[in-house]
């Protein structure tokens, strides 16, 4: 798709596309109302109340972080043995987004102290997404799908456990004493419950961030090891980097100060980015000014009731647009290069990802912890190319199949 398209769509005529005609009446049984599936002055509201949760006072604290990461790396093999990182990944980013965002780990990386509740929660919210999928893959023949009975109990056990949630930190608040010598502790949950007490909008909330956080960055850093793996000068070259910052703790403004490691994140997102699509729907007369006429080349009138599809994926392996490169992994070509329209890994504009920031920053922590830790990582997996599949994310089929030398 041409930039000058996905611009006018996410930017200069925004208002004139929505999310919701396509997505809302699939996903409310399960998500709600929220922020992914609503235009307009729902819409707006909430993102009233998440971006400014997502700030950098949030991101900046990778204190709790670090104790997901340090059990996911006891869990690495240090005699050369094949792990397979991308489930690591999905089980270190299970407990740190649960922690967050309810305030309370799955704890999936250690069994021992994991609650029931925690763990069933994964479990049966991937159900759902599956039914879910179904239902908005059959579009307008959704009536065609089963089990509907399924699909309502599924929902039902989601809301169930998340509404928990809210009761277990309404509890907590009235019996919490108020003490500066305790950590402050950043939980979406209760930040939103200061905001409202509407249980019925925080528990949508929830479920509207809880969605797209799931897999995303446990994909995009299990992608990076896999494309490293493959290419040793560059995890040399990044790794190389991150030794020159000593023992230093890791903040985010010294996360934030390693290029080389923040360019192998955006080639990695460019390349193998876990979301490679997104869909809207016209809402009123409008011109895309690319992609009509004889040769594509002209301004296209769509009507209201027409639909977008986004697909970035392709576009970020675009040779028009990176090069006759654009199928390599070369992380240098980050080097001074501006992001543009051509570039949008977490959308853009009034849309863009609210969570980007918190993204990029633990995904770049955990980077810096495994070079740390590991001098070398090996490819193990004797097919070299990255075979993809993909339900909400685009994954590995394959996984991240590797060694790693200690350092």
């Amino acid at each position: 798709m041409d930039p000058r398209n996905i611009q006018t769509v996410l930017a200069t005529e925004v208002d004139k596309f929505g999310a919701a005609p396509m997505n809302y009446a699939v996903s409310r049984p399960l998500l709600g109302e929220g922020i992914m599936n609503t235009d307009g002055a729902r819409w707006k509201l909430s993102r009233q109340f998440i971006n400014p949760i997502f700030t950098r006072a949030q991101v900046s604290e990778l204190s709790t972080f670090e104790i997901h990461v340090r059990r996911m790396i006891d869990r690495i093999p240090r005699d050369g043995s094949t792990i397979d990182l991308q489930p690591l990944c999905k089980a270190l980013y299970l407990d740190s987004t649960t922690e967050f965002i309810f305030g309370k780990s799955a704890n999936s990386l250690s069994p021992e102290t994991s609650n029931v509740i925690a763990r069933r929660l994964p479990e049966i919210f991937d159900d759902a997404l599956r039914s879910m999928l179904t239902r908005f893959l059959l579009s307008k023949f959704k009536f065609l799908a089963r089990n509907e009975k399924a699909w309502a109990r599924q929902c039902a056990e989601v809301h169930s456990i998340i509404d928990n949630y809210i009761e277990e930190d309404i509890e907590e608040r009235k019996k919490a004493v108020e003490s500066q010598d305790t950590p402050y502790k950043y939980v979406l949950l209760r930040e939103l419950s200061k905001a409202t007490h509407d249980k019925l909008f925080i528990r949508n909330e929830l479920m509207n961030i809880f969605f797209p956080a799931r897999d995303s960055a446990a994909v995009l850093t299990s992608n990076a090891v896999f494309l490293l793996a493959r290419h040793p000068n560059e995890w040399n070259k990044a790794r190389d980097e991150v030794l020159s910052i000593g023992a230093e703790k890791l903040t985010f403004e010294k996360l934030k100060s390693l290029k080389c490691v923040h360019h192998v994140i955006n080639e990695t997102l460019r390349m193998f980015s876990p979301v490679v699509r997104s869909w809207k729907t016209c809402l009123s007369p409008a011109v895309l000014p690319h992609g009509g006429g004889p040769l594509g080349k002209d301004p296209i009138l769509l009507e209201a009731g027409d639909q977008v599809d986004m697909a970035f994926g392709s576009m970020h392996m675009d040779k028009d647009i990176y090069g006759s490169d654009a199928h390599e992994f070369k992380p240098d070509r980050w080097e001074g290069r501006k992001q543009d329209w051509g570039y949008i890994p977490f959308l853009g504009g009034r849309r863009i990802c609210p969570a980007r920031q918190n993204v990029l920053t633990d995904v770049s922590y955990v980077l810096v912890r495994l070079m740390q830790e590991f001098k070398a990582c090996e490819n193990r997996d004797p097919c070299h190319e990255y075979l993809s599949t993909q339900v909400f994310t685009k994954e590995s089929r394959n996984g991240c199949k590797v060694s790693f030398v200690p350092a």
